[in-house]
């Protein structure tokens, strides 16, 4: 990798470091009930969903007690154990999964595709060793060895990117940010989950692209797709849902043994801008509710698809989808501030001022405030990834002359009385013709609703 490339990836995960620390400050019970609502599978935010997650598998002398423990620690069927007990030396990649129902059930209906395809840089050696896959998610288990990774100087920071075998993009960018702590000299074994765009389908051959600070892999492989041949159940819904004159659609729902998406869209003819679903569920004849788990697209602008954990194999009679109304807020909304008087011209809503204007070095940070929006609402359908800055990052002055915003981000607090918002961003120090504006993409709001849908 030539000293350009290698600095665009260190950019790259400084960004996504900065990104994780700040989600790390936002972590509340409202964001654990909403969770991932713009996740990185948004294609215009590829930053946006870091992961950060290292699964440290320590291998164990005692096989037959890690077994049992395994075994105790999740609902298994004896044809899945049985298979687990056939995988030499309990197959280290099975453990990353165990507690996930979903591909246990997958592993239990023979979709674990063994890889073992490996790619060096230096002495560091990246494995592909397992997949999961169906036409329109790939769940991928890899190994990083070597000793720098014993060392935690291999895989602090990750991007990851799968294309065909003509490499061409079919999912979107994956980065990851890991812990440098390693309380044990082991190995690394993880996992990536990868869910194709719309409109792509799996193809048979696949390459896996990662960069890591100074390591470069690239990892081809073959898919067999006769293991899912056939395994897509497609539900034409065309059902809308309706709040304040404000209308969603739902267009179909699509079922495969890893997945469940719900594609949606805005009514063209609304006069509110819906920014998204509050609280959308997958419910079926268990009464179980399925947690939304990630998003494509932007249903500000027209459509959006909601990915579900799969009901594949749950020989499911009905399936009903669930809401509790929209995210929305007016369009074409202007934010306008004057920073010498630290004095809010024109906003939104009135809970959205200018808070404070402080000097740092060449720089001036602006800080905006969105404390107690939501006091008065009888259930707080709280927001934490409001998207308020628009995606060119700027600003105009006065005299129409157009600025670029710096480090543009949202900070959230909230606890059981109070909820806040705090938007920030940094301008070069300097004289503006006051008073100076940006265009807003969407800022907290919601309409209450109730909805079940029946998809089946």
């Amino acid at each position: 990798m030539s000293d350009h490339q290698n600095k665009n990836w260190e950019n790259t995960f400084e960004m996504s470091k900065q990104l994780h620390e700040q989600r790390m400050m936002m972590v509340t019970d409202f964001e654990l009930d909403l969770a991932i609502r713009k996740g990185l599978t948004q294609g215009k935010k590829t930053e946006g969903d870091v992961r950060k997650r290292r699964t440290i598998f320590v291998a164990a002398a005692a096989m037959m007690s890690v077994f049992m423990i395994f075994v105790a620690s999740i609902r298994v069927s004896p044809a899945f154990a049985s298979t687990v007990r056939d995988m030499p030396g309990l197959n280290k990649f099975v453990d990353l999964i165990r507690y996930d129902s979903l591909f246990a059930k997958a592993m239990e209906h023979d979709f674990l595709q063994e890889v073992g395809i490996s790619d060096t840089s230096e002495d560091t050696v990246f494995t592909v060793g397992s997949i999961l896959a169906d036409e329109d998610r790939i769940l991928i288990l890899y190994s990083l060895k070597g000793p720098k990774v014993r060392e935690g100087k291999a895989n602090d920071y990750a991007a990851y990117e799968l294309t065909n075998e003509k490499g061409e993009k079919i999912s979107e960018q994956q980065l990851s940010v890991l812990p440098k702590e390693i309380e044990e000299a082991v190995d690394t074994y993880e996992k990536l989950d990868f869910r194709l765009l719309d409109g792509q389908t799996m193809p048979e051959r696949l390459i896996l692209k990662v960069n890591m600070v100074g390591h470069h892999y690239e990892i081809p492989f073959t898919v067999d797709k006769k293991r899912f041949a056939g395994m897509r159940e497609i539900i034409p819904v065309d059902k809308q849902m309706e709040v304040d004159g404000q209308k969603v659609i739902i267009d179909q729902v699509t079922i495969t043994p890893l997945q469940a998406k719900v594609h949606v869209t805005a009514d063209p003819n609304n006069t509110m801008q819906i920014n998204d679903l509050i609280d959308v569920r997958l419910s079926d004849n268990t009464d179980y509710k399925r947690r939304m788990e990630t998003v494509q697209g932007d249903l500000s602008t027209g459509e959006r698809t909601y990915f579900f954990e799969s009901p594949y194999f749950c020989q499911t009679e009905s399936l009903t989808l669930e809401a509790k109304g929209f995210f929305m807020s007016k369009r074409d909304q202007v934010f306008t501030f004057n920073t010498e008087t630290v004095e809010t011209i024109h906003s939104p809503s009135p809970h959205i001022v200018l808070d404070k204007v402080e000097e740092t070095g060449d720089q001036m940070q602006v800080s905006i405030s969105a404390e107690g929006i939501y006091d008065q609402m009888e259930y707080p359908y709280f927001n934490p990834f409001v998207q308020f800055f628009n995606e060119d990052n700027t600003f105009t002055d006065a005299a129409g002359k157009e600025y670029p915003m710096n480090d543009a981000k949202l900070l959230m607090w909230a606890n059981s009385s109070t909820e806040s918002h705090e938007m920030t961003f940094s301008i070069p120090k300097r004289e503006y013709k006051q008073p100076l504006s940006f265009k807003v993409k969407e800022y907290p709001g919601f309409a209450k609703g109730e909805f079940k849908i029946k998809i089946k």
